[in-house]
């Protein structure tokens, strides 16, 4: 495990978190985070994810994950965010840890949203881009307009 930065030394935004922003899926916002229960507790992927994003190596992943998640999750969440109550679609965090075959090993998000939830599937069936190390986690920042 990776030592933990502060993320107040740092407001340099994910690379993921930054395009699909462009692409107007995504904006930065603080959201308070919910674990699911017997899984990574959501603070502790979210830090893994936010130092991962970080590196080097982690910056690199992050462009070439862009370019594979964009085609699948703008319409998952536009599905999802029309069948949602309406005070359901407010904005989530998705966080992967993607194993070394690129197979997501767990994926938990903050908050547990019914738009989160309906995606959930979405995220759980893709394989992503192979990883610089095993279990990596990437953070994916969903943002309702």
């Amino acid at each position: 495990m990776r030592p933990a930065r502060s993320q107040a030394t740092d407001p340099v935004p994910s690379l993921v978190g930054s395009i699909l922003r462009r692409a107007g899926l995504l904006t930065l916002a603080a959201i308070p985070f919910v674990a699911t229960a017997g899984a990574t507790g959501v603070e502790v992927a979210r830090t893994e994810a936010e130092n991962n994003a970080k590196s080097p190596a982690g910056k690199r992943y992050e462009g070439t994950l862009i370019g594979k998640i964009d085609e699948w999750l703008r319409p998952a969440v536009e599905k999802c965010a029309r069948e949602a109550p309406a005070e359901e679609r407010i904005s989530f965090d998705a966080l992967v840890r993607v194993g070394e075959d690129g197979r997501p090993e767990e994926v938990v998000f903050g908050p547990e949203t019914a738009v989160a939830k309906c995606v959930a599937p979405t995220f759980q069936d893709r394989t992503y881009p192979r990883p610089p190390e095993p279990s990596w986690w990437v953070k994916v920042q969903v943002r309702m307009k």
